[in-house]
């Protein structure tokens, strides 16, 4: 009776044993197998602030915390530090200035969030930006110095392109710290957080793509170059960046589209 048990028991031991290992070598379904949750996203291109518009963007307007302002620092130079730069798209980089008072007495996050626009402030006909996945930032105590002296921090975000029929942020760059670099120095400010369901769908695309957050510069000059070949770290961007654009400014995306920016845009090291 004691060796029938015993031996039941090792049956049972030796069923889990190959579920379990069963499940463990379970792969996950390529892109071109995976259900999708949605099979278009539709064209915002007639709304305000996109596409050709040069009327205001709609959304939630985006304001800082108690304690904090946005302000101009048109002398301060661009810094390429990497860790001074944020978030997971790359068209261009937008400079936020924030100013502490006094009342900031304590290390915080401060969140940008998805969706956030970036509103093209400069004479010229350039694009409007758009942050397409959450950023937060540690913001410590105010440390203002002798004589008054600004307690400003300055970062940099990266944002895709909102106007394809529009000048790039950077293409007047001149300037021994800008020339080389995507950024649009004193160009846009942080504005509203859109709401429409159709760009929605689109950043939930990029939702969970640690991997894509920003650590390295692209220099645009180097297109101009004869023997220009686009790097391999930068095609996802530019996938991200065409199919935006396909929303922004042409019909939207189908199915085919989105699979193809999902594609371009797993990570290639999981």
């Amino acid at each position: 009776m004691k060796k029938t048990i015993l031996y039941g028991n090792m049956v049972l031991l030796l069923l889990v044993v190959a579920a379990f290992t069963s499940c463990s070598k379970k792969k996950e379904l390529p892109i071109e197998e995976e259900e999708l949750n949605f099979t278009n996203i539709g064209s915002v291109s007639n709304l305000p602030g996109f596409g050709k518009s040069d009327d205001m963007p709609e959304g939630i307007p985006f304001e800082l915390p108690k304690g904090l302002r946005f302000v101009s620092r048109p002398d301060h130079p661009f810094d390429p530090d990497l860790s001074k730069l944020h978030g997971n798209m790359n068209t261009f980089y937008v400079d936020v200035n924030i100013e502490r008072d006094s009342s900031w007495k304590e290390s915080k996050l401060l969140t940008f969030p998805p969706g956030l626009v970036m509103l093209n402030i400069a004479p010229s006909r350039i694009q409007n930006g758009m942050l397409m996945g959450r950023v937060r930032i540690n913001l410590p105590p105010n440390g203002r110095g002798p004589g008054g002296k600004k307690d400003t921090i300055t970062v940099y975000l990266g944002v895709a392109c909102m106007n394809s029929s529009k000048g790039l942020p950077w293409e007047d760059n001149q300037e021994p710290d800008t020339r080389n670099y995507v950024i649009g120095k004193g160009t846009h400010v942080p504005y509203v957080v859109t709401s429409n369901a159709e760009v929605l769908k689109f950043l939930s695309l990029l939702e969970d793509k640690p991997h894509l957050n920003l650590t390295r510069h692209q220099n645009p000059l180097d297109v101009y170059d004869p023997d220009y070949v686009e790097p391999e770290w930068m095609k996802p961007y530019n996938t991200i960046q065409t199919m935006f654009w396909k929303i922004t400014d042409g019909n939207g995306l189908e199915e085919a589209d989105i699979r193809e920016l999902l594609k371009a845009i797993e990570n290639k090291k999981r």
